[in-house]
C-alpha cells in the first residue's frame, strides 16, 4: 500500500516552486518525483529528508501526521531507525509478524526492516508511527523526542 502526501504538493505550491524544480533539488528525473508524489512509488527516505531540510519542517509534518512544523536539521541514520523500529515494537510486545501485520508485510519482510536487510519504506514507516504514536523523525534519528508534535486544543 502507497500512500500520497499531499504536503509535499502543498509546500511545493507555497513556496511557488515548480515540479522540475523539486525534482532538480532531489537529483531525480520530472516522472519520478511525480510518481513519488502522487503515491505511485514509494518516496525513498533519503529523497524525503532532502524535501524536509528543504522546506524545514519535520517528517511528521510532511507526512500530516502533525500540523506542527517543527524542525530537525540533519540526515536520517538508518542503524538507528533499524534499532528504534524493533525496540518500540518489543517495548508494545509485539512479534515481527504482529508488526508485519500492521503495515501489511510478511514476517520475513518486517524482519528484513530490522536486521538492516532492506529500509523499511516511508509508507510502511508512516504506519507505524501512526499505530503506535510515535513521531517519524524520531524513528529516523532526527530526535530523540517519540511524541508527535499536535495542536493543543482551547476550551472555551
Amino acid at each position: 500500500m502507497l500512500i500520497r502526501f499531499k504536503r509535499i504538493d502543498d509546500l511545493r505550491t507555497d513556496n511557488d516552486l515548480k515540479i522540475r524544480n523539486i525534482a532538480e533539488i532531489l537529483g531525480i528525473s520530472v516522472d519520478n518525483y511525480f510518481d513519488y508524489a502522487n503515491g505511485r512509488s514509494n518516496f525513498p527516505l533519503d529523497k524525503l529528508n532532502k524535501l524536509v531540510n528543504y522546506f524545514k519542517v519535520s517528517f511528521d509534518y510532511i507526512t500530516g501526521l502533525s500540523d506542527i512544523k517543527n524542525y530537525y536539521d540533519g540526515d536520517i541514520n538508518i542503524k538507528l531507525l533499524r534499532e528504534r523500529i524493533k525496540m518500540i515494537r518489543k517495548n508494545n510486545d509485539l512479534s515481527q509478524e504482529e508488526a508485519a501485520h500492521i503495515i501489511g508485510d510478511k514476517q520475513s519482510t518486517y524482519w528484513n526492516y530490522e536486521s538492516g536487510r532492506s529500509i523499511i519504506p516511508i509508507s510502511k514507516l508512516y504506519l507505524l508511527a501512526k499505530y503506535y504514536n510515535i513521531s517519524i523523525d524520531y524513528f529516523v534519528g532526527k530526535t530523540d523526542n517519540k511524541i508527535i508534535q499536535k495542536r493543543r486544543k482551547v476550551n472555551n
